[in-house]
């Protein structure tokens, strides 16, 4: 054999052997794969969920002062004009507002009918429906504030293949994966089409991913694209596929796909979709939000209805038009849903949870020792959600009126921040807390984690301590008509003369407890100081 064929023969089995290699290696790692590599059957790792307070049902309730009809809709209650069918349901008129209350499982109490009588807006009383006898303690559920599962806020709820219609089932496919059931994990036709397309475009305009490979990726990868990951990431759909049927596949996929932002919280599987855009169930979808929903798969963000209506309206009709091509839907169903005006249930301000308060919430629950948060965690707050809308848009607008009207807070370092905290007289209980403007641009929680000097807001508690020393005999006769004098005064501390002052530099004379607390007058304070407690000399 002359030296060219044996260099022929040598690089030939070389290259079979380098190729017999490859293919060990691929086989072991796919082995190594197939021992590890699990769908999730149901939701395994449920995330911890923080929850605000219930809001009580009572007589003398103001419609409008309590935001009622609001509140309903932000828990997915529906409106009818038909007597009340199904929880969820409610009915309002002049004379009463009908409430087909939602289970609560948590709080062992069904679904049930009350019936609240009104007077000019305001509740009379609370019945029950089935019998007309007046009932106390009717709570509406807490809304859900926020899910936490791992280092991110998420919410979502596991749905049974079974229990997903088979009209979502068939958009998901059409639009993502028309050949899901003929193709094994990959789909040579798409992955030829996107390279082509890639090429021709000179960069990645197109991608040709199975459902299996996007479950493998979202499940087991990072989204980064480089060749490595897309290659583990078709090993693992084939791994996936020889493992489970394609139900199971269809199931976890469509539990576990991203599906956009409900404020700072992330929305995953088709379930949390319907509930967080529509305020539904799956099943109460139409075909037009369930080719929404569908069409968000390829840009959750870029095509988020609540931030962009004109390019999710665009998606939608692109699913849609997609059905009738392939037959699942007429052309008069198809043209007509085309024509729907794109309906959200609730806005993005709406759907935006109270960031500052849950990192307070979970700062508070490591502080006592719960390392780490536990799975499942279920976390009752104190919160009132309008309550805490209201404050967030208060603060926003009272922060933008002070820079418009003092122009020179605006600098460099940004904008003028502030913060908010709402409590309940009664029970000192957090109704609501906004630790900034805009959490997106600063996590710092202002409310809990700035130190500043109180300043005149401590002035009641010197107050209350001097009258309750009065009444306790410890600091003579006290009361809110008792006379102070307003007027110049010096003590001596520890870092020299200390002369106090008021707001407005006047001295104002004999006034009565009642008038100096109203005024807020900062001479009278030392004074009661020293009667709720006696202040050593050379203070």
């Amino acid at each position: 054999m002359n030296r060219p064929a044996r260099w022929v023969t040598y690089t030939s089995l070389g290259l079979v052997g380098l190729a017999v290699a490859l293919c060990l290696v691929i086989v072991a790692y796919g082995a190594y794969l197939a021992t590890f590599l699990a769908l999730p059957k149901s939701d395994e790792h449920p995330p911890l969920r923080l929850y605000s307070a219930p809001f009580l049902l009572q007589p003398d309730l103001s419609l409008v002062h309590s935001r009622l009809p609001e509140r309903l809709q932000r828990l997915g209650y529906r409106r009818v004009n038909v007597p009340v069918q199904t929880p969820g349901d409610y009915r309002l008129t002049e004379e009463a507002l009908t409430i087909y209350l939602h289970s609560q499982p948590e709080a062992y109490v069904g679904a049930t009918t009350v019936t609240l009588p009104l007077d000019q807006g305001r509740v009379v009383e609370v019945l029950s429906q089935l019998d007309g006898t007046p009932l106390f303690s009717v709570f509406l559920e807490p809304e859900l504030l926020s899910g936490v599962r791992g280092e991110s806020r998420q919410v979502r709820e596991w749905v049974p293949f079974a229990q997903i219609p088979p009209r979502i089932v068939e958009t998901v496919l059409t639009i993502e994966d028309h050949r899901f059931y003929s193709q094994f994990g990959i789909d040579p036709v798409a992955v030829g089409r996107a390279v082509w397309t890639n090429f021709t475009k000179g960069g990645v305009v197109q991608g040709g991913s199975t459902i299996t490979q996007q479950l493998a990726k979202n499940l087991f990868y990072s989204p980064q694209r480089t060749m490595g990951r897309k290659f583990k990431e078709a090993l693992a759909a084939l791994v996936l596929e020889v493992k489970y049927t394609k139900q199971d596949i269809l199931e976890s996929y469509l539990n576990e796909i991203y599906l956009g932002q409900a404020g700072f919280v992330s929305i995953y599987g088709v379930h949390e979709a319907a509930h967080r855009y529509f305020g539904k169930t799956l099943q109460e979808l139409t075909v037009e939000e369930t080719a929404m929903i569908a069409g968000l798969i390829k840009g959750p963000n870029s095509y988020a209805p609540t931030k962009h209506p004109e390019q999710a309206k665009q998606r939608r009709d692109v699913v849609l038009r997609r059905l009738w091509e392939t037959g699942l839907l007429t052309e008069e169903i198809s043209k007509h849903a085309m024509n729907q005006p794109l309906r959200v249930h609730r806005s993005e301000d709406v759907l935006t949870d109270a960031p500052y308060f849950v990192d307070a919430v979970l700062r508070q629950v490591e502080e006592a020792g719960v390392v780490p948060l536990p799975e499942g965690l279920r976390i009752d707050s104190t919160l009132d959600s309008m309550i805490q809308q209201a404050a967030t848009e208060s603060l926003e607008k009272g922060l933008a009126k002070l820079e418009e009207a003092h122009s020179h807070l605006k600098s460099a370092m940004g904008p003028v921040q502030g913060a908010v905290v709402v409590l309940d007289p009664k029970t000192g209980s957090i109704l609501a807390l906004v630790g900034g403007r805009d959490y997106r641009l600063s996590q710092f929680n202002r409310a809990v984690q700035a130190r500043r000097q109180p300043g005149s807001l401590f002035k009641p508690f010197v107050y209350l301590a001097a009258l309750e020393a009065a009444r306790e005999g410890q600091a003579g006769q006290l009361t809110a008509a008792s006379l102070l004098v307003d007027e110049p005064v010096t003590f001596e501390s520890a870092t020299g003369p200390w002369s106090p002052q008021n707001y407005d530099k006047q001295f104002h004379g004999p006034v009565t407890v009642r008038s100096a607390l109203d005024s807020c007058l900062s001479l009278c304070c030392p004074y009661l100081a020293r009667l709720a407690s006696p202040i050593p000399a050379g203070w």
